[in-house]
């Protein structure tokens, strides 16, 4: 009888400790993703020659990441992410997407800290073309509001609200980590978003100083403006970023428009250290997209820039085509006019030796 005990014990034991790891596995989760984008392009002026090229992110940036969070009750879990990014032509590895551990409360928020996307990318970026559907080649010139993730910060500290009756607003500081020399090479913004059926709209303003003035810091100089270094060879200090999108969707359309505003100030040449005028941008987009079939997208895009003395128009159309949930392909076409003393620089690709540069497109998403 006792036997009898003993054995009904060991297996009540054994099923009240598998019940609790599955317990544990339910109350956390783990997952592996990415997406790989590569195609093919043409340029009719890159230095005053056509150029024919193998692409890698001509949308989307490839990549891979984990992601997972554990489930502390209360409402509460921790959550963290990781993403690197590579090159589908030369296989090397990028630092352009983000690491970040932290917590999340279904009342109280989610705070991270790590490398990270900043305001622009969480408020603004989505009302743009770059930011939505057209992704890389659709940058405003330069990137020079950082709508299309050109850099993220470091040492930051984020902390994004629950959504209120469709509000959701957030900030980030990233730190210079610099003993003594708090304010050098730090940003800090803030943004909000609402959405309100088919109505959504956001706003953001980020602001960096001292950029490069330390390697610990918020940003590395030439990360930061490596993509303008065949344009302007110079290394800017200071920038302030903001801005205000809309999008309104019906019937299978979206028709959106997003305004921008950077100015750069603190600029020397990175040559010979003298000093440079300051530079500002103001970028005006207008945008639709098109819902043609259950598979089939088209997409559009205007924007005119208005630099310190110069000015760019950009325009482009893009067409994708869902094989299947995960595989997509797409065509596109992006073309580029400046004023006579501006350079001609469609995002990702060099500089035209003339004011027009033109980029037709198509590639093939994949996304795991």
């Amino acid at each position: 009888m006792s036997v009898t005990k003993a054995t009904v014990h060991v297996c009540a034991t054994i099923s009240l400790l598998v019940l609790m790891v599955e317990t544990v596995r339910a109350q956390s989760a783990l997952a592996l993703y990415g997406e790989l984008d590569g195609g093919l392009a043409w340029l009719n002026n890159v230095g005053g020659r056509r150029q024919y090229k193998v692409t890698s992110g001509l949308i989307d940036g490839s990549f891979w990441g984990l992601q997972g969070f554990e489930d502390l009750g209360g409402g509460s879990k921790a959550i963290f992410q990781i993403e690197r990014g590579l090159s589908m032509t030369s296989g090397n590895s990028l630092d352009d997407h983000p690491f970040y551990v932290g917590i999340s409360s279904e009342t109280l928020g989610t705070v991270t800290i790590g490398y990270q996307y900043d305001p622009i990318h969480d408020y603004l970026a989505p009302f743009t073309m770059t930011g939505g559907t057209g992704g890389t080649a659709f940058a405003h010139p330069f990137d020079n509001d950082n709508a299309n993730n050109s850099y993220l910060a470091h040492n930051a500290l984020k902390y994004e609200s629950q959504s209120f009756s469709g509000l959701r607003f957030g900030g980030m500081y990233a730190l210079s980590n610099a003993a003594g020399r708090f304010s050098n090479n730090r940003a800090y913004g803030v943004g909000a978003s609402y959405q309100d059926g088919p109505l959504n709209a956001g706003a953001a303003w980020l602001h960096v100083s001292g950029v490069g003035s330390n390697e610990s810091g918020a940003y590395d100089a030439m990360t930061m403006y490596g993509a303008q270094r065949s344009v302007f060879d110079a290394i800017v200090q200071s920038r302030d970023s903001y801005g205000v999108g809309v999008t309104y969707a019906f019937s299978g359309v979206t028709l959106g428009g997003a305004w921008s505003r950077s100015t750069f100030t603190e600029i020397t040449d990175s040559n010979g250290g003298s000093e440079m005028p300051s530079m500002g941008f103001s970028n005006y987009e207008l945008n639709a997209a098109f819902q043609l079939m259950p598979s089939v997208s088209l997409a559009g895009s205007y924007t005119y820039t208005k630099g310190s003395n110069q000015h760019w128009h950009l325009g482009g159309i893009q067409a994708v085509d869902r094989l299947s949930k995960r595989t997509d392909v797409y065509a596109e076409a992006i073309y580029q006019r400046s004023s006579n003393d501006a350079p001609a620089l469609i995002n990702g690709s060099d500089p035209s030796s003339s004011r027009n540069q033109l980029l037709v497109g198509a590639g093939i998403r994949h996304r795991f």
